[in-house]
């Protein structure tokens, strides 16, 4: 991912916005020119089954900042959601500024119109050894972190419907805030929030 990090943290609204950090999505992995015959097959994850697809698809900023109710954010210690600062082609999304004591952070939520089998492909984060799959409620999910850039934050991707993945990430803007179980939590239980309104919806 692309941070580049600015001065001050009024209210962060998340990892991207106002405490001056933009993302254009994860820096994709250089293209190769190998035959299409030789790409990786859909379920190189082996993720489960989706229950069902979750209605993500064309969403926009105001729609997304929804997805955490005011029950889900106080366990998550965030507040507000404004919609993502706009930096070249940015997926659509909501950030949420975030504080846990003197530890400031931000959590974003982002909608991918790429199925997760391909947009893993591209994301070094998924590449990385630290990578991990899970469930959240049901849905499959890959957790990582940047290589090298460990300290920074966690992200979790979410197969939520055919062609379409839910990106949660949470940006640390205070320097050793967190340690990386701790961010990689609050990530988890980010998307486990998010997909919990969005199958109620």
């Amino acid at each position: 991912m692309r941070l580049r990090f600015g001065h001050g943290l009024i209210g962060l609204a998340s990892v991207f916005t106002l405490a001056g950090c933009t993302v254009n999505g994860p820096d994709p992995e250089p293209t190769s020119s190998a035959p299409a015959s030789e790409a990786a097959p859909p379920s190189s994850l082996d993720l489960p089954q989706r229950p069902k697809d979750l209605a993500i698809a064309g969403k926009q900023d105001a729609a997304i900042c929804t997805w955490l109710s005011p029950e889900q954010k106080a366990p998550l210690q965030v507040g507000g959601g404004r919609p993502v600062v706009r930096n070249g082609n940015n997926y659509n999304g909501c950030s949420f500024a975030g504080a846990a004591g003197k530890t400031q952070f931000g959590i974003s939520l982002r909608v991918v119109p790429e199925g997760l089998d391909d947009f893993a492909q591209k994301i070094a984060a998924v590449k990385a050894k630290t990578a991990t799959t899970y469930e959240v409620n049901g849905f499959g999910a890959v957790q990582g972190q940047v290589p090298g850039a460990e300290s920074l934050g966690c992200a979790v991707f979410v197969d939520a419907a055919e062609g379409q993945t839910l990106y949660v990430d949470l940006s640390l803007t205070t320097p050793g805030g967190m340690n990386n179980e701790q961010m990689c939590v609050r990530a988890k239980q980010a998307a486990e929030a998010a997909v919990t309104t969005l199958q109620g919806s």
